[in-house]
């Protein structure tokens, strides 16, 4: 990566912990500036306005979530497994300090955006959907799926367990992020496959 594209990730970082931190209404890109520690024309090099920088930390926080969960879905031996590295990949990226700020907002502050923007993101979102429906249709067509679910329920309600963790985890609880991230992921799948009794 060049040093270019290090400051602007950076910058993305400490915005996503600033918007977090104090909301994206109440945020100004001179707080985010100060926060960065570089100065107001230094922040606007890199972005245009306030909700272009949101939209680039949208789409670095979807292109990070891509990448790992393709790689944890290649990386798969059946069906089962593929669902479990998604949602363990994807559980694991919220409770990382680091990252977890961008999964908050990309969930909290779509419609901040404008509406062009939005519909990239949710198309996104959308595809990111669909994979995880996708395989839950191929364990159903397998018998592991418990036979009363609707694979786009499913779906919606284990993404939703998986980016309800932005709201409750704390870095500092008893548990630490992978520990939290593995009980979530045992939880999901435990909802949705047949029990082996």
């Amino acid at each position: 990566m060049a040093k270019g594209d290090d400051r602007r990730t950076e910058l993305l970082k400490k915005a996503a912990h600033v918007f977090v931190e104090h909301g994206y209404e109440a945020t100004s890109m001179n707080l985010i500036a100060e926060r960065a520690e570089v100065t107001k024309p230094g922040l606007y090099y890199h972005f245009k306005s306030k909700q272009e920088l949101l939209f680039s930390i949208m789409t670095y926080a979807l292109d990070f979530l891509e990448r790992a969960t393709r790689e944890a879905a290649l990386s798969a031996g059946d069906n089962e497994q593929r669902l479990r590295n998604i949602l363990s990949t994807h559980a694991k990226m919220i409770t990382e300090e680091e990252e977890g700020a961008f999964t908050l907002l990309v969930i909290d502050l779509v419609h901040a955006l404008p509406a062009d923007d939005r519909r990239l993101i949710d198309h996104r979102k959308r595809a990111y959907f669909e994979l995880v429906r996708a395989t839950l249709d191929q364990l159903r067509n397998e018998g592991k799926l418990r036979p009363e679910l609707n694979e786009s329920v499913a779906a919606f309600t284990l993404l939703g367990m998986v980016m309800w963790i932005t709201k409750w985890f704390r870095a500092d609880g008893p548990l630490d992020h992978i520990q939290v991230a593995d009980q979530v992921t045992d939880m999901a799948l435990a909802a949705v496959l047949k029990s082996d009794l």
